[in-house]
C-alpha cells in the first residue's frame, strides 16, 4: 500500500545497527528498491527532503540522529518523505510529577498479573475498566471443555499446505521441535529463529511473498532470549491462549527491540518497506523486560517489547508487556516508526517509561490498559489516529501529542495530525492529554483532536497545552466526564456551500447523538474481540483436509468447503481451513450459526466462467441467504479471484443478525485481488501500462477485469462487526521476484452497504484501488465507522471511473463524466452514519505523482453525499484532492483551506 510513507525522524529513538546474525533471504539477496511508493509499488519524485519517491517502503528521513553518534548512523533516503526532520528532544516527557499508587493485583490462568477492575461512575456514564480481552458468547457444543493448558490449536493435525513453497514445506511449526526449551534457563533465542525461518522463507533481502506462509507455535513456557526475535514475511506467531508463554528479555539482552518485525539493514533501511508489509500476527504472549538490562548507549533507544513498522492485515492481540516499574527506566511496550496500519488491540502494558511510542500514516487501536506506565502513549507522528476502548491507570501522563520538529528549515511545526480517542477512561493520573509545544510555531491544519467520551478519575489536569502554558480543561472534580472535545475546523455541509470557511473548535462542543442500536448498556460502542475458541477442545474443530478439499491451487474445492461449513454449522463446531490455495467454480455457502477460522490466512479463490458474466454477477462466498436471521463468526482467511472474473463479487453478506442474540463478526477477513502467485494477475499478465489510452475502445486489458466487487452488505441484512478486514485490489506484484513492480488490476466496486436496518461496525478498515468507490453506503442506517481508510486506483484517469465496469443500477453505482476518478467514499439517503477518523488518499494521475501532489489535483473530489443524510464525521484526512467533500454534486471544503502536514485535514464534517 503506501505511496507515501511519510515517516519524521526520532532523536535518539532508532538505532541503525544491524541485527547480529540476520542475513538476506536466499530468495533474494539484496535489500529493498529505491522509490517503493506509498502504495505499494515504485514511486515518483522526491517530495520535500532526501527520500527518492512519494514514500514509499521505509528509507529514512534525513540527518537522524542529530548527533550522529557512533553506531546509530543517518537515515538514507529510499524512497520515504523526506523533509520531515528530527523530533524536538530526546522524547523524555516533560511532566516530573510523580505519584505513588497501590495496586491489587490478581493472578489469571496464564500465570499474568493483572489490575483489578476499576468502576468509575459519572454523571449517566457508568464505565468499566478491565485488563483482559472481551470474551466472546459461542455456540454451545456438546464437546467436554479443555483442562488445565490444552489448546485446540497444539492438538488438532497440522494439515496445512503452500502449494507454490519448497518440497515438504510445513507452514505449522512449533518452535519446541526446532530445539526451544521454554524453561526461563536456556537461550532459546536461536532455536525460534530457526523455527521462524525455516523453508527458504521471505526473509530480510526478500521483497515480499506469498508463497511460504507459516504459523509459529510457542507452547506454555518461559523462552529466555538473549537477542531479537526476527520476523519473517507472511507469519503468524501465536502462543497458547490457555497459558500465555512468556518471551523474557534475559539480563544480557543485547538489542533494541525483544521482537523485531521489521530489522534495520546495513543500508539503513528496514527489511522490508514498512508501507508494504502485510498478513502478520502475534498474539497470546507476556513478554517480559524485567530482567534486562538498560541500555549502556545514551543515543540508544529504550527497550521496547515489539518493533512493529508495519501496514494494513496485519495485528497484535492478546499481549501483555511486563516492563521495569524503576523511575529511570528507558523501556516501552511497542516502538512503530512508520507505515500505513493497520489495527491492534487487546493489550496491557505494565510499568514501562512508554506504553505505546508510535508513529504511522493511520491506525486504530483498541481495548488496551496502561497500568503504572510514566507516559501511556506517546505520539511520534500521524496521518489520522483513531483510540477507542482505552483504560489509563495511575500513570503519569495518559496521552502526549506534544512532538514537534526541530529542524532548521521546518522547526517548530508539529508532527502529530489528526487524533480521535472515544470511550475510554484515565485513572489516578495526573495529566491526561498533553498537546501542543512551546517552541511550535505551526499555522498548519495539524493537532486536530476529537476526544469523545473520556471518563476521568482522579486526574487533576484533563488537557494541558504546553504551547500556552496553560491548561485546555481541568480535570476532576468539575470535569468527570469529557463529553466532546475538539481541536480544528468544523463544517456544516448545509452552511459550506460556496466555499463558506470552517469555524474553528478550540474546546468543548456538543457531540453528534450516537445510535443507540449501536451501543452497549453504559453507552460506548459495541466492540468485541476475535474469538480464540480457547474453552473448546481439539475435538470441537472441523478440517478442510479432512473433509476432502486439497488446497493446491488446482483441485475444485467448491463441495468439500461447503460440506465444511454446513457440518460446522449443524454440529455446533468450528470449520477450521488449513492453510491452501481452495479453487472455487461455484459460489461457496456459509449458514447461520457457522464458525470459521483460518490457519496463516487460507485463501478461497474463484476460477472459471461462472463468475465471468458481469451480467449475472455471483458471490465467492456467500453467507446466509437474505434476510435469514442467526449470526457467524469469521477470522483469518482471504477470498481472492484467479484471472478474468469480471462478475466475482467476492463476499456477500445476507443475514439479519440484529436481534439474534449478537450481531455477526468477522476478524481479519480480507478481500485480495491480484497481485500474488496463482491469481494470474501478476506483473506477467497485468503490467501497468501508462503511456496507452485505455480510454479508448479495446485499451483495457480484459484478462485484468478481475472482480466485479469486493463485498456486498444487502438490503435485507443487518448486525454485523468487522475489524481489521482489507479489501485490497493489488496496485504492485507481491512475489519476491517482481521487486514490487506495479501492476493495472480492475474490480470495479468496492464495499457497498446498504442494509435498511443496519447496526454494523466497522473498526480499522480499509478499501483501495476500485473503480466506482471504495467506500459506498446506499439508503442505510446505524452505522459506526473508523478509522476508515481508502486509496484512489492508480491508473485513474486512464482508464476514468467509466471503465472498464458499465453503470449497474441493480447496485445503485454512481455516474461519471469524462475524466474523473472514483469516490474514496460514497453516502447516499442514509441515517445514523458516525464515521471515528478518515483518511482518503489520491495518490497518482495516471501512475504519476510529481505534481497533483503538491498541486492537491490528482483528482477533484473524493467523498459525495448525495440526497438526504444524516452523517458525522471526525478527521476527515484527505491527499491529492481539490476539495474535500462534495454535497449534491457541488464542491466544499477547499483542500487549501485545511493544509495539514501531508494530509489535508478537517476536524469535524457534519450535515444539518
Amino acid at each position: 500500500m503506501r505511496s507515501h510513507s511519510f515517516f519524521p525522524a526520532l532523536i535518539g529513538l532508532l538505532p541503525l545497527v544491524p541485527v547480529s546474525g540476520v542475513v538476506a533471504s536466499p530468495c533474494h539477496p539484496h535489500g529493498p528498491p529505491k522509490g517503493v511508493s506509498h502504495a505499494h509499488g515504485p514511486g515518483g519524485g522526491s517530495h520535500n527532503g532526501a527520500g527518492n519517491g512519494h514514500g514509499g517502503g521505509h528509507g529514512g528521513p534525513p540527518g537522524f540522529p542529530a548527533n550522529g553518534s557512533p553506531g546509530y548512523p543517518p537515515f538514507h533516503g529510499n524512497g520515504t518523505h523526506g523533509g520531515f526532520p528530527p523530533y524536538n528532544g530526546n522524547g523524555s516527557s516533560p511532566i516530573t510529577t510523580t505519584t505513588t499508587t497501590t495496586t491489587t493485583t490478581t493472578t489469571t490462568t496464564d500465570g499474568a498479573t493483572t489490575t483489578a477492575t476499576d468502576t468509575t461512575t459519572t454523571t449517566g456514564i457508568t464505565t468499566t475498566t478491565t485488563t483482559g480481552t472481551t470474551t466472546t458468547a459461542t455456540t454451545t457444543t456438546s464437546t467436554a471443555s479443555p483442562t488445565g493448558c490444552d489448546y485446540w490449536l497444539e492438538n488438532i493435525a497440522h494439515q496445512g499446505l503452500a502449494p507454490y513453497a519448497i518440497p515438504g514445506y510445513r507452514v505449522f511449526r512449533s518452535v519446541k521441535e526446532f530445539g526451544a526449551r521454554g524453561d526461563g534457563i536456556n537461550d532459546d533465542t536461536d532455536a525460534i529463529n530457526a523455527a521462524i525461518s525455516s523453508g527458504n522463507r521471505c526473509g530480510p533481502g526478500c521483497d515480499g511473498s506469498t508463497t511460504s506462509p507459516a504459523l509459529v507455535y510457542f507452547p506454555p513456557g518461559t523462552y529466555l532470549v538473549s537477542r531479537p526475535i526476527i520476523d519473517y514475511y507472511y507469519t503468524q506467531i501465536i502462543g497458547n491462549a490457555r497459558c500465555r508463554p512468556v518471551i523474557k528479555a534475559s539480563g544480557n539482552f543485547t538489542a533494541n527491540w525483544v521482537i523485531d518485525s521489521n530489522p534495520y539493514q546495513n543500508t539503513g533501511n528496514l527489511a522490508w518497506g514498512s508501507t508494504n508489509v502485510f498478513w502478520r500476527q502475534i498474539s497470546n504472549f507476556i513478554i517480559d523486560m524485567t530482567a534486562a538490562p538498560p541500555p549502556t548507549d545514551p543515543n540508544a533507544p529504550g527497550l521496547a517489547g515489539i518493533h512493529w513498522p508495519s501496514s494494513q492485515a496485519t495485528s497484535l492481540s492478546n499481549i501483555e508487556f511486563m516492563m521495569s516499574q524503576d523511575s529511570a527506566t528507558t523501556q516501552q511496550g511497542i516502538f512503530i516508526e512508520s507505515g500505513s496500519g493497520g489495527y491492534l488491540g487487546d493489550l496491557t502494558f505494565n510499568g514501562g517509561r512508554y506504553g505505546l511510542q508510535v508513529g504511522n500514516q493511520q491506525f486504530t487501536m483498541r481495548n488496551l490498559v496502561f497500568n503504572n506506565v510514566q507516559t501511556a502513549i506517546r505520539q511520534i507522528w500521524s496521518w489520522g489516529w483513531t483510540y477507542q476502548g482505552i483504560s489509563i491507570n495511575n500513570c503519569r501522563v495518559g496521552f502526549d501529542f506534544t512532538s514537534i520538529s526541530d529542524d532548521p528549515e521546518l522547526f517548530g511545526q508539529y508532527q502529530v495530525g489528526s487524533i480521535t480517542i472515544l470511550d475510554s477512561s484515565i485513572n489516578n493520573t495526573p495529566i491526561g492529554i498533553l498537546i501542543g509545544n512551546a517552541d511550535g510555531a505551526d499555522t498548519r491544519s495539524v493537532n486536530n483532536f476529537i476526544f469523545e467520551n473520556i471518563a476521568l478519575n482522579n486526574v487533576a489536569v484533563a488537557i494541558r497545552n504546553l504551547n500556552n502554558g496553560g491548561i485546555d480543561l481541568v480535570g476532576t472534580p468539575v470535569d468527570t466526564v469529557i463529553r466532546a472535545w475538539g481541536r480544528g475546523n468544523e463544517y456544516n455541509t448545509a452552511t459550506a456551500l460556496n466555499n463558506t470557511p470552517g469555524t474553528p473548535i478550540a474546546g468543548t462542543f456538543t457531540p453528534f447523538a450516537r445510535p443507540a442500536s449501536l451501543l452497549t448498556p453504559d453507552g460506548r460502542y459495541y466492540a468485541r474481540s476475535k474469538p480464540l475458541y480457547s474453552d473448546l477442545p481439539a475435538s470441537a474443530f472441523l478440517s478442510a483436509r479432512s473433509f476432502g478439499a486439497v488446497g493446491n491451487g488446482q483441485t475444485d474445492d467448491t463441495d468439500a468447503l461447503n460440506q465444511l461449513f454446513a457440518a460446522a454449522a449443524e454440529q455446533g463446531k468450528v470449520a477450521y481451513i488449513d492453510h491452501g490455495q481452495y479453487i472455487v467454480t461455484r459460489t461457496v455457502f456459509i449458514p447461520p450459526g457457522t464458525r470459521i477460522t483460518g490457519e496463516s490466512y487460507p485463501q478461497i479463490v474463484s476460477a472459471g466462467q461462472f463468475f465471468n458474466n458481469v451480467a449475472n454477477p455471483q458471490p465467492v462466498v456467500q453467507v446466509g441467504i437474505a434476510g435469514q436471521p442467526g449470526s457467524i463468526e469469521w477470522s483469518d482467511t482471504i477470498v481472492s479471484t484467479r484471472g478474468q472474473q469480471a462478475g466475482a463479487i467476492g463476499i456477500q453478506y445476507n443475514l439479519a443478525s440484529a436481534g439474534s442474540g449478537q450481531p455477526s463478526g468477522m476478524w481479519d477477513v480480507h478481500v485480495r485481488i491480484g497481485g500474488f502467485r496463482g491469481s494470474n494477475l501478476q506483473l506477467e499478465q497485468c503490467a501497468k501500462t501508462p503511456e496507452i489510452n485505455a480510454n479508448l475502445p479495446g485499451n483495457v486489458n480484459p484478462n485484468c477485469i478481475a472482480a466485479f466487487m469486493s463485498m456486498h452488505i444487502t438490503a435485507p441484512s443487518s448486525g454485523l462487526y468487522m475489524e481489521n478486514c482489507w479489501f485490497w485490489v493489488a496496485d504492485h506484484d507481491i512475489e519476491d521476484e517482481a521487486n514490487n513492480s506495479q501492476i493495472t488490476v480492475y474490480a470495479g466496486r468496492g464495499l457497498l452497504i446498504e442494509s435498511l436496518v443496519g447496526q454494523i461496525w466497522l473498526v480499522g478498515t480499509g478499501v483501495e484501488h476500485h473503480q466506482m468507490y471504495e467506500y459506498q453506503l446506499y439508503n442505510t442506517n446505524n452505522i459506526e465507522m473508523g478509522q476508515i481508510q481508502t486509496e484512489t486506483a492508480y491508473y485513474q484517469p486512464n482508464p476514468d471511473a467509466r471503465l472498464p465496469f458499465p453503470v449497474d443500477q441493480r447496485f445503485h453505482d454512481p455516474v461519471f463524466g469524462p475524466g474523473a476518478d472514483g469516490w474514496g467514499l460514497r453516502i447516499v439517503n442514509s441515517r445514523g452514519i458516525s464515521v471515528y477518523g478518515a483518511g482518503l488518499y489520491s495518490f497518482f494521475d495516471n501512475y504519476d505523482q510529481s505534481t497533483c501532489i503538491p498541486g492537491k489535483n490528482c483528482q477533484r473530489n473524493i467523498f459525495s453525499l448525495e440526497g438526504a443524510n444524516d452523517v458525522s464525521v471526525y478527521n476527515l484526512n484527505t491527499v491529492g484532492t481539490t476539495y474535500m467533500a462534495t454535497v449534491n454534486g457541488r464542491d466544499i471544503i477547499p483542500a487549501a483551506d485545511n493544509d495539514g502536514m501531508f494530509v489535508d485535514s478537517v476536524a469535524y464534517v457534519h450535515t444539518a
